[in-house]
């Protein structure tokens, strides 16, 4: 069985490198299905529920479409 993909974002989405993040979003089949303050405990908690998870190499690039942007985890 494959794990869905699950990737964690910042809010609120910027292209600003330098802007403000307010917290952090799990996203999978496209929905936010979790919210949490740090990336890593996004990052935990969809590894907890089992998604192959997803986390941006770089804050600003968040094109889900763009294999490059993103690093897995852990």
């Amino acid at each position: 069985m494959t794990k869905t993909h699950a990737y964690i974002e910042h809010r609120p989405k910027s292209g600003d490198k330098f802007a403000t993040t307010t917290h952090h979003v799990v996203i999978a089949n496209g929905e936010v299905v979790h919210e949490a303050n740090t990336q890593k405990e996004a990052a935990d908690w969809a590894f907890s529920m089992d998604f192959a998870v997803h986390v941006a190499r770089e804050r600003h690039l968040q094109d889900r479409d763009q294999p490059a942007h993103w690093r897995k985890y852990p």
